[in-house]
């Protein structure tokens, strides 16, 4: 491929000189035509009068159609003598003095293609006379009613015949940019629409990328008619899949115009979408000879539909995307100008040119948005690139500010925990410690009481020793902290005359419980007892103690003369146990008991490390 084109390139450069030098080309024009069955050239029938080119009109009598072009030249002394056709549609063999000397390729269905393939073929001289040579070509295609482009429709140009080094430099150069130039674009378009698909498929944003990369695929696709000479199908099947493909060509341009601009309709899309379903329909269902004016039809519906989007596109980018308006309007303004050319030439209204002007200025355009297309989306990408280091950097500053405002908001917690605690020590020694000591001072005042004083200072000391602990010591075992609660209570209240029926689990050793809980359920424990002994007269006091892994139950009951609710007393002692209820996260409540009596009900939960479940067992002491 590539030598090739540069072989083209450099012939197209030197075919002037080349046509200027050696002996003249003799051009044939003046034909005679007879359509005819025959394999071979028809004698002596001379057939009707024509001048080349010649394209097809007439109605067919069987189809494909079969015509045969005589012609007549002189020798003019060449020594390799060679016939070039520029064009020969749908295929071509030809005939020397009688005798066949070259043709196109398969001239029954599926015919080659060689609509737009040059011919150049050699003969040996020794089939020319001296005199009068006569030239027959036989032509097989379809008229143009039977296809869908005139491009395509049957006939023959004029035919020349000299020198075959004259000839070749016509036949390479019109090769190049009718098949060569061809491929490379298609190779190209292919491969320029399957990149900027890709990027709009993983950018949603993009979308209208995916759109254009579809369009540059489908146009690659229907051109493939320009340079590919052999496909399975008879010419008019193949005519109606590569109109049918126009549809989806249509839907993917005018949702690349919509989303470009950022207005695509949803209804537009529907209807482009059932539109590509009708025209292969309408294309099978229409007689065959009616072909050509149903696919001009659809070109005209096709056209105007991109009018109207180039209009809507022109106004939406003139409003809010001045920058784009005038690259995309030039660009568009040509495609439309080459469009409605196009129209023109298939409705007869201009001749038919020697290049198919809109397959070939098609990619120079498409070229430049896809360039445009693919500038665009690197600027995205360096902009939300540029927007990621800005994020990035903005995260790692709101990181540093939450990690100091953490900082603070920790030691402005460790100043508020230092405060309570000091609150905590201040109120235990004032309402406990302090409390005792003035009740000290005003026994020592009698000598005889002595007893009772030494009494509140042992009192006095193991509070001050459970308050440090609080502050200082380390868990200590549930089953000994059981065992200092029931050795405390049960001295207190028979001290007191008050019978005691003790009732408490016994949990595993390894169970360890806090010292500042110990501290706190310690005193609520003795602040209870010491209310049956002060204030209910009771003989009889229970004490019952639940542990589990989660939680604990304290219970203190009297038979006492219990009180009135509404009337109960809101002194220190009774706020203290609530207050230190609430530090442990517990509840306290102080009922009257059933049977007279009142009941002291504390649930608090625990976190214990438990290598075993708790065994509750009870015990009575009186």
């Amino acid at each position: 491929m590539a030598y090739r084109l540069v072989l083209s390139l450099l012939l197209f450069c030197v075919a002037p000189v080349y046509a200027r030098s050696g002996p003249a080309v003799q051009v044939l024009e003046q034909a005679s035509t007879l359509l005819s069955p025959s394999l071979a050239p028809p004698d002596p029938e001379p057939g009707e009068p024509i001048t080349l080119p010649h394209d097809w009109t007439d109605a067919p009598s069987s189809l494909p159609e079969q015509r045969w072009y005589r012609m007549s030249f002189d020798d003019r002394g060449w020594s390799l003598p060679a016939i070039y056709v520029e064009r020969a549609c749908t295929n071509l063999e030809v005939w020397v003095n009688g005798q066949p000397v070259g043709g196109g390729g398969s001239m029954v269905e599926p015919l080659t293609r060689n609509c737009y393939f040059p011919q150049l073929i050699r003969f040996p001289r020794s089939l020319l006379h001296s005199g009068h040579n006569r030239l027959d070509i036989r032509v097989v295609g379809y008229p143009q009613a039977w296809v869908a482009a005139r491009q395509r429709a049957g006939g023959l140009s004029q035919v020349l015949i000299g020198e075959q080094a004259e000839l070749a430099p016509r036949f390479d150069s019109r090769y190049f940019w009718n098949i060569t130039l061809a491929q490379v674009i298609g190779i190209c378009i292919s491969l320029v629409g399957l990149v900027i698909a890709a990027l709009g498929w993983m950018r949603r944003q993009d979308r209208h990328n995916l759109y254009f990369g579809l369009a540059l695929m489908l146009w690659s696709v229907m051109s493939i008619r320009l340079y590919v000479q052999h496909l399975p199908m008879t010419v008019v099947a193949s005519e109606i899949v590569f109109t049918s493909l126009y549809g989806p060509f249509a839907f993917a341009l005018v949702q690349f115009l919509l989303h470009y601009v950022g207005q695509p309709r949803r209804w537009v899309r529907q209807v482009l979408a059932w539109q590509c379903v009708a025209i292969p329909v309408l294309l099978v269902l229409a007689p065959a000879h009616t072909l050509a004016a149903v696919a001009s039809g659809i070109y005209t519906v096709l056209g105007c539909e991109f009018v109207l989007a180039f209009v809507f596109f022109a106004r939406q980018s003139w409003r809010f995307m001045r920058r784009d308006f005038w690259f995309m309007g030039a660009n568009l303004g040509l495609l439309l100008g080459l469009t409605g050319a196009e129209l023109a030439i298939q409705n007869g209204w201009l001749a038919l040119p020697k290049i198919h002007l809109l397959h070939f200025a098609m990619p120079a355009i498409a070229f430049a948005f896809g360039v445009r297309l693919v500038r665009q989306f690197a600027a995205a990408l360096s902009e939300s690139e540029r927007l990621n280091r800005e994020l990035e950097q903005r995260v790692a500053d709101k990181t540093a500010e939450i990690t100091r405002s953490y900082a603070q908001l920790s030691d402005l917690r460790a100043d508020q925990a230092a405060a309570a605690e000091r609150q905590r020590i201040a109120s235990d020694l004032h309402d406990d410690l302090g409390a005792q000591l003035v009740t000290m001072a005003q026994a020592s005042l009698y000598a005889g009481d002595t007893s009772r004083v030494a009494e509140m200072a042992r009192q006095a000391l193991t509070d001050l020793r459970l308050s440090v602990r609080g502050l200082t010591g380390e868990p200590t075992p549930l089953p000994h902290v059981l065992a200092d609660w029931r050795s405390e209570t049960v001295e207190r209240l028979t001290l007191a005359g008050v019978t005691v029926l003790w009732n408490a689990s016994d949990p595993p050793l390894e169970w360890m419980l806090p010292a500042r809980a110990q501290v706190q359920l310690s005193r609520i424990l003795r602040e209870a007892v010491s209310n049956v002994i002060r204030h209910s007269g009771a003989r009889r006091c229970w004490v019952d103690i639940h542990v589990a892994s989660d939680h604990m139950q304290l219970g203190v009951e009297d038979d006492g003369r219990g009180f009135d609710p509404s009337l109960m007393p809101q002194g220190h002692g009774l706020g203290n146990m609530l207050r230190r209820a609430r530090t442990l996260g517990g509840s306290l409540q102080i009922v009257p008991r059933d049977g007279g009596g009142v009941s002291v009900r504390l649930g608090v939960p625990l976190a214990l490390d438990a290598t075993e479940p708790p065994m509750g067992s009870g015990g009575v002491l009186s």
